[in-house]
């Protein structure tokens, strides 16, 4: 506007010519993001079975180094040594106690354990105990016994010698 008449002649403003922009790698971020999903998913898996895994072990494997099992979650094979078994009543949980001994190649174990036991657990009855080992003693939350009817006695089988690794008779 010079003498009040606007100006309708158009300016054209020029814009500076940019470089063309650079593609960004896809690959980075796709990387990044498989990572992080990855990792959920590992610490959901770890986290949630941690108390599922158990180590295997035999009673003189854990009465040869306790300390380094203690507290751990196990399953303790032995065979019940005769004349151990014990058991009373716990009149607070209304639950039977059940004290013994399992044994493997002159290695003993005291096992505690309150509930029911199977029918087989007797003396020289070979088991699996699943708990924690705390000092010398083993605190079971589940006993399991071989039931031997189904399989042959041999007089020098696992049963005989009380000593046993794997398949093995010792």
């Amino acid at each position: 506007m010079v003498d009040g008449t606007p100006d309708t002649s158009v300016t054209t403003a020029t814009v500076p010519a940019t470089k063309p922009r650079k593609q960004r790698g896809r690959l980075g971020p796709a990387l990044g993001t498989l990572a992080i999903v990855l990792g959920g998913i590992g610490y959901l898996f770890y986290s949630s079975a941690g108390e599922a895994f158990e180590y295997y072990k035999h009673v003189d494997e854990l009465a040869n180094n306790p300390g380094a099992w203690s507290g751990k979650h196990l399953q303790m094979h032995g065979f019940v040594v005769p004349g151990s078994i014990a058991k009373r009543m716990d009149q607070g949980r209304q639950q039977i106690e059940y004290k013994f001994q399992a044994v493997n190649c002159d290695k003993v174990i005291e096992v505690r354990y309150s509930g029911t036991v199977p029918d087989t657990s007797k003396y020289r009855a070979e088991v699996v105990v699943k708990g924690t080992l705390a000092g010398t003693q083993f605190h079971a939350a589940e006993v399991s016994a071989k039931c031997p009817s189904k399989y042959s006695a041999r007089p020098d089988g696992p049963a005989a010698t009380l000593c046993t690794r794997g398949d093995k008779s010792l």
